[in-house]
C-alpha cells in the first residue's frame, strides 16, 4: 500500500490500482483490482471494508473483490447505467447479440461479469456520496465503457481526488485502442460500431476535460500510475490522440465508404489521394452484393463468397440462363458474415468444393471455436485450405492463393493470371481506392514489417496486378507505386504514434485484443465430459516473456491445473492448456475467466471460454466438436 495522502492509499500490483480511502480502520476501496487485497489493506491497518465503488462494468477491475466479499461483506456501488450487468450478466451472456455478428450493431464491451453480484446502489451524474468525513461526486465519464464514471473524493479541505477508472494510464496515454470501437458522428454524418476505430476517443477527451474541469489534485487511474499534474495528462492525451487518428483516416479505405464523414481529412496533405479505378473487365462478374464470379473462357467459374440465400439464387439463376456454364468450386475471402454465410448452402446445392486459406480455414469450417467480429455461427465445409503461395491451374488460368492478412488477420488473397488479359487479385475487403481497411480493431490488424498490412502491401507492389478487386466496391482499381509508398510510410510512422500512446513495448498489445484469447471458445460436453481448453499468447514483443494463466471455473468445478506458468517466444503463439470438469449434475452454459499475468504485468480476467454442457438426450448427439482434434497453434 502506498500512501497517496492523508487518508488515502493506493494499491498497485503490477498496474493494477485500487484506490483506498479511509476513516480510522476503516475503509472505503475505489475497485478492487487485484487478489490479495484482504492481507495488504489489514497490513496498512485496514480492519473492515464498508463500500466498495467501481468505476465501470470491466470485470478485471474486481478480480480482488471475492475475497473482500467473503472477508467484510461491503456494500458495492456501480455506475447505473450499467447496473445489469454486474446484477444479472447472464442477460448479457445470454444474449445472441453478444455472441455472433458483434459490432454490426451496438453491444456492450464484452469483458464484463460471469457471475452475479449484489448491488447497493446505482450511482449517476450529480450524485453524492457521503461515507465518514468524505464527500464522493460522481461524474458521468463514458468513454471506456458507455456508462463509466468518475468518483471525485476529497475530505474537508484536503486534496480532491479523482477516480478515472479506465479513461487514462497516463500522462498521454490509454490501456488500449479496441476497446474504443465505437459508434460516432462526424461532420452530420454517423458511422457505426463495427466502422468506429477509435469512435469513443472524442468522448473520452470530453469526459477527460470535465474531469480537469473539477480541479482535482491528482487522478488516480484504475490501471497506470496517479498523475499529479492532470491537465498536462490529459493535454498530452489529446494531442497524442489526433496525431493517431490522423495518421489513420490519411491512408483509410473509410474514405471511399464515407466521404463526408471525413472531409476534412480528405484536403489534408499526406492524404492518400484516391487511386485510378475502372470499370469490371467481362470476366469478372457480381452475382448479388458481395457474391462475385470468376469466369473462365469456356463459361465455367468460381463462386467467390456467397453471403446469403439470395446470393445462392442469384448463382443458381446465372446457371440458368446460362450466362455461367458451370461452378467449378467456390472461393472465399475472409470470414466475416456479409461474404461466407451462405457457403455451406452454396456448396451443397453446387456439389463444388470450398477453398480457403489455412488460417482461415478452421475459423469458417468450426465458428464456435472463436470470438471475433463479424462472425456468423454456421459453420462451411472446407475442401482445400489452401497454404500461402500455392499455384494451380485453373481452366484459362495460373490461380495463386496468399495468406492476406489485411482486414483480418484471418483473410485469404487469389491472384489469377489469366493466359491473356489483365491479372487480377481478389483483395477480399482488404483496400479500396482510398487505402486500407483496418478500421475496426476487433479484426487484429497488426502493425510492424512484413505482417499485416504492410505484408499485403509488399504483395501487392510485387505483383504489381492490373486490377484489384474490393466486393464491396463495383469497379476495378490499382495503387501506383507512389501510394503503396505512401501507405507504407504511414504504417511505419503509425508504429511511432501508438508507442506514444500506449504503454507497451509493442503497439500490437494495445491494438489486437486476441493477442490472448481462448481455443475453443465455446465448446459442448455431453454430461461427465471434459472441456478442454488452450490459452493462446502471441507474445508481439521482441524479447521472450513470462505468462502465467489461472482459470477461475465455478466453485464446483474442477480445473486441471488451475494454474500454468511458461514463457513465450517472441513474435509466436503459445498455448496454455487446461481441462475443465464441471460436476456431474451440471448441466447449462457457463462462462469460464481466465485470470493473465504476462511480462510482469497483472491483466486481470480479461480473458473467457463458454461451456455448454447438455442434456443427456442432447449429449448423445455430441460428436463432431468433441471429436475432432484441435490444433495446436491457430
Amino acid at each position: 500500500m502506498q500512501p497517496l495522502a492523508d487518508g488515502v492509499l493506493s494499491d498497485s500490483q503490477g498496474f493494477a490500482v485500487t484506490g483506498v480511502l479511509t476513516a480510522g480502520t476503516a475503509a472505503l476501496l475505489v475497485n478492487a483490482v487485484h487478489p490479495g487485497l484482504v492481507g495488504r489493506l489489514r497490513a496498512a491497518g485496514v480492519q473492515r471494508v464498508e463500500r466498495v465503488l467501481f468505476s465501470s462494468h470491466r470485470r478485471e477491475l474486481a478480480d480482488g473483490l471475492p475475497e473482500v466479499l467473503a472477508a467484510w461483506s461491503p456494500e458495492i456501488v456501480v455506475p447505473a447505467a450499467e447496473r445489469g450487468l454486474f446484477e444479472t450478466p447472464e442477460t448479457y451472456w445470454s444474449d445472441e447479440r453478444s455472441r455472433w455478428r458483434l459490432l454490426c450493431g451496438h453491444v456492450p464491451y464484452h469483458v464484463t461479469h460471469v457471475r452475479p453480484l449484489a448491488v447497493a446502489q446505482g450511482v449517476a451524474e450529480g450524485d453524492v456520496i457521503t461515507w465518514h468525513d468524505w464527500e464522493i461526486g460522481v461524474l458521468a465519464t463514458p468513454g471506456d465503457t458507455d456508462g463509466s464514471v468518475t468518483y471525485l473524493a476529497r475530505r474537508g479541505a484536503g486534496p480532491r481526488l479523482a477516480f478515472t477508472g479506465d479513461l487514462i494510464w497516463g500522462p498521454g496515454q490509454v490501456r488500449d485502442l479496441y476497446s474504443l470501437q465505437h459508434e460516432v458522428t462526424r461532420n452530420g454524418h454517423p458511422v457505426g460500431d463495427y466502422h468506429g476505430f477509435m469512435g469513443a476517443l472524442w468522448t473520452l477527451l470530453e469526459s477527460l476535460q470535465r474531469v480537469v474541469s473539477q480541479a482535482p489534485t491528482v487522478l488516480i487511474p484504475a490501471h497506470g500510475a496517479p498523475m499529479e499534474r492532470p491537465a498536462d495528462a490529459v493535454a498530452l492525451l489529446r494531442a497524442r490522440f489526433l496525431a493517431a487518428y490522423h495518421n489513420y483516416v490519411s491512408i483509410s479505405a473509410l474514405r471511399w465508404y464515407f466521404p463526408a464523414h471525413f472531409a476534412e481529412h480528405s484536403r489534408d496533405v499526406g492524404t492518400l489521394p484516391q487511386q485510378a479505378t475502372f470499370a469490371l473487365p467481362p470476366q469478372v462478374r457480381i452475382l448479388s452484393g458481395t457474391t462475385w464470379a470468376l469466369v473462365a473462357e469456356d463459361g465455367h467459374a468460381l463462386l467467390i463468397d456467397p453471403y446469403c440465400p439470395a446470393a445462392v439464387a442469384a448463382a443458381a439463376k446465372a446457371l440458368a440462363t446460362g450466362e455461367i456454364a458451370g461452378f467449378d468450386g467456390i472461393w472465399l475471402t475472409h470470414y466475416h458474415h456479409d461474404h461466407v454465410e451462405a457457403a455451406e448452402a452454396a456448396r451443397q446445392q453446387f456439389g463444388v468444393p470450398i477453398l480457403t486459406d489455412r488460417v482461415m480455414a478452421d475459423v469458417v469450417a468450426h465458428p464456435e471455436r472463436y470470438l471475433l467480429t463479424c462472425l456468423a455461427p454456421q459453420p462451411a465445409v472446407i475442401a482445400g485450405a489452401t497454404t500461402d503461395g500455392e499455384t494451380w491451374r485453373w481452366r484459362n488460368y495460373r490461380l495463386t492463393a496468399y495468406h492476406f492478412p489485411g482486414q483480418t488477420l484471418y483473410h485469404s488473397g487469389l491472384y489469377a493470371l489469366p493466359d491473356h488479359g489483365p491479372s487480377l487479385f481478389f483483395a477480399g475487403d482488404a483496400v479500396t481506392p482510398t487505402g486500407i481497411d483496418d478500421y475496426c480493431a476487433w479484426n487484429r490488424n497488426w502493425l510492424g514489417e512484413g505482417v499485416g498490412f504492410d505484408r499485403c502491401l509488399k504483395l501487392l507492389q510485387g505483383l504489381n496486378p492490373d486490377l484489384i478487386f474490393n466486393q464491396h466496391v463495383a469497379v476495378g482499381f490499382r495503387f501506383s507505386d507512389a501510394a503503396y509508398e505512401l501507405m507504407r510510410r504511414t504504417l511505419r510512422e503509425r508504429e511511432a504514434l501508438y508507442r506514444a500512446l500506449l504503454p507497451w513495448t509493442h503497439s500490437n498489445f494495445g491494438t489486437d485484443e486476441c493477442w490472448v484469447h481462448t481455443y475453443p471458445y465455446e465448446q459442448a460436453l455431453a454430461p461427465g465430459g471434459v472441456a478442454v481448453v488452450s490459452v493462446r499468447v502471441f507474445n508481439h514483443a521482441e524479447d521472450w516473456r513470462p505468462v502465467s494463466v489461472q482459470a477461475l471455473p465455478p466453485a464446483d468445478w474442477q480445473a486441471e491445473p488451475r494454474q500454468l506458468e511458461c514463457h513465450c517466444e517472441p513474435g509466436r503463439e503459445t498455448s496454455l492448456r487446461f481441462c475443465l470438469r464441471p460436476p456431474p449434475a451440471r448441466v447449462g452454459r457457463v462462462v469460464v475467466p481466465f485470470r493473465i499475468d504476462f511480462g510482469g504485468i497483472a491483466f486481470g480476467s480479461l480473458r473467457e471460454c463458454i461451456v455448454r454442457v447438455e442434456t443427456e438426450e442432447r449429449g448423445k448427439a455430441i460428436g463432431e466438436l468433441a471429436s475432432t482434434q484441435l490444433p495446436e497453434q491457430g
